[in-house]
């Protein structure tokens, strides 16, 4: 198996007491030739932002799959997925400002080659034989509790488009700025140690039963440390040896 992937939601203490739904989504997809990771958070000052949250989760794992090579290998690829993202909104037919939400995504193929999208808060870690680090942090507006959405006035000059390629198993782990709280050491400026506990689950175990725990994760552990909405999109990854890469063997 090439990729395994386990996501899960968590509404906040501040919105339970509201009546309010969480507005943080997560999901993706697992397969043998492609594994994405998506994230999003809606604006709390947006009471319909969980739609457009929801949107994007469901559209963008379909819509990069075929156009991945393309991506990667352009120099700048972040405009069309913006222009991209946004038209996927429009059937919800709401105005720009209903459908604020943060977008974190994490994209690989068997070869290694990978592609990530960030903008706004949140963290992408990545964890490779045990060892945690970011592979891409928050970005806040003028004040700690300002940040930038897909569709927002300077989405263009925010969404922080990434590639590489990674040779070994791992895992990538998106976090919204609420569980965040929890994962990310400000102190220290490092991962939690929680970061590769999570990971470690879903490599030794199978996604059904990742999924639950993540879920448990959230309610009894993270959500401790924040009252805001609370997701993670996990995934992990073992990537074709370079033989079988160039064969195409599998």
């Amino acid at each position: 198996m090439f990729a395994k992937l386990s996501a899960a939601e968590y509404c906040g203490l501040y919105h339970s007491l509201m009546g309010r739904p969480c507005q943080d989504r997560a999901g993706g997809c697992a397969g043998e030739n492609f594994g994405c990771a998506v994230l999003c958070d809606g604006a709390g000052s947006r009471p319909q932002s969980e739609r457009a949250a929801q949107q994007l989760v469901d559209w963008l794992p379909g819509w990069l799959e075929p156009r991945f090579e393309a991506l990667w290998a352009d120099h700048d690829p972040a405009p069309k997925i913006l222009h991209a993202a946004r038209a996927a909104l429009e059937p919800l037919s709401l105005p720009p400002e209903d459908c604020w939400c943060t977008l974190l995504f994490f994209a690989q193929r068997p070869d290694g080659r990978w592609l990530c999208g960030h903008i706004g808060d949140g963290y992408i870690f990545r964890v490779e034989q045990g060892k945690s680090r970011v592979l891409s942090g928050p970005e806040n507006g003028r004040f700690a509790n300002e940040t930038y959405f897909v569709t927002g006035p300077l989405a263009e000059q925010h969404l922080r488009v990434q590639k590489g390629a990674f040779h070994r198993p791992g895992a990538v782990l998106l976090a919204s700025d609420g569980s965040g709280a929890g994962l990310y050491d400000l102190a220290d400026r490092r991962p939690a140690p929680a970061v590769a506990t999570l990971a470690g689950w879903l490599e030794k175990h199978p996604s059904e039963q990742v999924t639950p725990a993540l879920a448990r994760a959230l309610r009894e552990n993270l959500s401790t440390r924040s009252e805001d909405d609370l997701s993670l999109a996990l995934l992990w990854t073992s990537p074709a040896p370079l033989w079988r890469s160039l064969w195409g063997g599998r």
